[in-house]
């Protein structure tokens, strides 16, 4: 699977809630070492984790998708830190696509699409992820504000910042966006 080949988002429609739903159990396991507490299977050997009516009930999500093949998933809603922005409140790219600069390539498109204040998170010990982002928001942000916080006794580091403070021209990294039901 060629990385640098053309990627686009498709939106998480109804219809495809059980892709989303078996991701998420995926998305679970690979950062369930990165939580102070373990999330424990139920009587049916899921995860516990929120259903995916919760994660879209406030919020929207597009697949990520190289070729035809779903690479991850990005989930968003509004609940910015002052309101008014976007939040990317998970964003997922499968292990098997986590190669050369993906990550880098997926979040500046999201930038680029995202206009104006755009917030995520990370889980504070998650030392991969953390090391990405702040590389990005070092080398490509010119002011990004990073605080510390707590929910369910799990520490977060929260990054702000304006897409106009982007270092780089990200229309280089303009994506399509398929909104279609097919």
């Amino acid at each position: 699977m060629n990385l640098d080949e053309f990627f686009y988002l498709k939106q998480i429609t109804q219809e495809r809630w059980s892709i989303l739903d078996r991701m998420l159990q995926l998305y679970t396991h690979d950062i369930n070492e990165y939580f102070d507490y373990s999330v424990v299977l139920d009587n049916n050997g899921r995860y516990c984790i929120k259903t995916v009516e919760k994660f879209l009930s406030d919020g929207f999500g597009y697949f990520i998708i190289i070729g035809n093949k779903y690479a991850g998933f990005v989930l968003l809603n509004n609940k910015t830190k002052p309101p008014g922005g976007v939040f990317i409140s998970e964003l997922y790219i499968l292990p098997r696509f986590r190669q050369g600069f993906f990550y880098r390539k997926v979040v500046f498109s999201l930038f680029s699409e995202l206009k104006g204040h755009v917030e995520f998170r990370v889980l504070k010990n998650n030392k991969r992820a953390l090391v990405l982002f702040e590389y990005l928001t070092k080398k490509y942000v010119s002011k990004v504000e990073k605080t510390c916080e707590c929910e369910n006794e799990t520490e977060f580091f929260r990054f702000a910042l304006d897409t106009e403070n982007i270092l780089i021209n990200l229309s280089g990294y303009k994506i399509h966006i398929n909104n279609s039901q097919k």
